[in-house]
């Protein structure tokens, strides 16, 4: 019988002395969707102030103040400001923006974040794509694939009035252009049910004057070139006009996925 990482991390911080959960498997604790892989494969990270191996854990050599350690659900962790922080430094940035997305929906400070980042460019730069209004990871990863392939910043949750009294919530785009992006997660766009909806839906919002390009979990990350340029094609339909430079840094961010893909 497999063990839980919460059980296997309350389990370590107990006997080792001076580690502290931390990463992915802190926001795991914390609640968070954090982990790429099950659970039950995945190890516990722990912080400590001195090498060591702990077969079963992952152990990343860190001083940490105390005002970055608390306890939580019985074990020694980061905090969510430090978890977040951590996570934007060291996973690859589409991993890191999401959960510190997840930490902003849960209240952690942005602005604080933004401070602790300040004179590491890399990491100021992460963190500043962080948006509260994601919905969830896969979303925070369209949201990042879009503004690293050159493309303007879109807004989240976007409301749109329809008749009848009616709203819809667009996960993100951009007013100006009345452009929707919405990312077709498998969960909530199998059933029959769920595909008559969308398609009533898509056609109100057609009706209001919104163009919606939706987004298929099998898409991304493995298409991430096409998702961008078919959406850098309708923002121009949509009247965007890209200065030359822009033009020149979508097109080569697409050949290096391209290539990076093949």
């Amino acid at each position: 019988m497999q063990t839980s990482l919460l059980d296997r991390a309350r389990l370590f911080t107990g006997l080792v002395p001076g580690s502290t959960a931390c990463r992915r498997t802190a926001a795991h604790i914390w609640g968070l969707n954090a982990l790429t892989e099950c659970e039950d494969e995945w190890p516990v990270e722990l912080a400590m102030p001195y090498p060591a191996h702990v077969r079963g854990c992952t152990v990343h050599q860190a001083t940490l103040p105390p005002a970055d350690v608390t306890e939580h659900r019985s074990v020694r962790v980061t905090t969510p400001e430090r978890t977040a922080y951590d996570c934007a430094q060291h996973l690859p940035r589409r991993d890191g923006v999401a959960i510190v997305d997840q930490f902003l929906r849960r209240g952690v400070d942005h602005d604080a974040l933004m401070r602790r980042a300040t004179g590491f460019r890399g990491l100021w730069e992460t963190l500043a794509m962080a948006d509260k209004g994601a919905a969830s990871p896969r979303e925070t990863w369209l949201r990042v694939i879009l503004v690293e392939g050159g493309l303007p910043r879109p807004t989240t949750q976007i409301r749109v009035d329809l008749p009848s009294d009616r709203l819809a919530y667009l996960d993100l785009g951009w007013p100006e252009f009345r452009l929707g992006v919405e990312y077709d997660g498998h969960e909530h766009h199998t059933s029959p049910a769920d595909r008559h909806r969308d398609a009533t839906r898509r056609a109100a919002l057609r009706t209001a004057g919104w163009r919606v390009i939706p987004v298929r979990r099998d898409v991304i990350p493995a298409r991430s070139a096409d998702v961008v340029e078919q959406v850098a094609n309708a923002l121009i339909e949509c009247g965007w006009k890209p200065a030359p430079t822009q033009v020149t840094r979508i097109l080569g961010r697409l050949r290096a996925a391209r290539r990076r893909r093949w």
